[in-house]
């Protein structure tokens, strides 16, 4: 069995924070860790500037663990689409945040998390 679900990174609602796109992006367990048995989970991360706007945009991701851990990953992403963190026992959710400076035309920059498992 093999799936995949994409959130789309924008400003939370009713936040007053339109420059600034933040979303939490739960993950399935993965390593065989949860009561669904997926051995491999990648988070990627895709965006486009439509041609209007910077190459690539920083984004901060932080990858959530059990226990109160985070896993740190600042990284610039180009268009297209970029994996970005190959996913262990104990990584639970994944915060993903992008800022202003990517604003295309007074918009944040389009940037949508990708979420791929397998049991395979």
């Amino acid at each position: 069995m093999a799936g995949a679900f994409s959130v789309f990174i924008d400003s939370p609602a009713g936040s007053g924070m339109s420059h600034i796109g933040r979303r939490v992006v739960p993950l399935p367990p993965p390593e065989f860790s949860g009561g669904v048995k997926f051995n491999l989970v990648v988070l990627s991360l895709a965006y486009d500037d439509f041609g209007l706007g910077p190459a690539t945009v920083d984004v901060n991701v932080r990858i959530l663990q059990g226990g109160g851990g985070v896993q740190v990953v600042n990284t610039s992403i180009p268009v297209g689409r970029t994996p970005v963190a190959y996913l262990h026992v104990n990584d639970q959710a994944a915060s993903v945040v992008t800022n202003a400076e990517g604003k295309i035309a007074d918009r944040l920059p389009a940037v949508t998390a990708l979420v791929e498992y397998t049991n395979e």
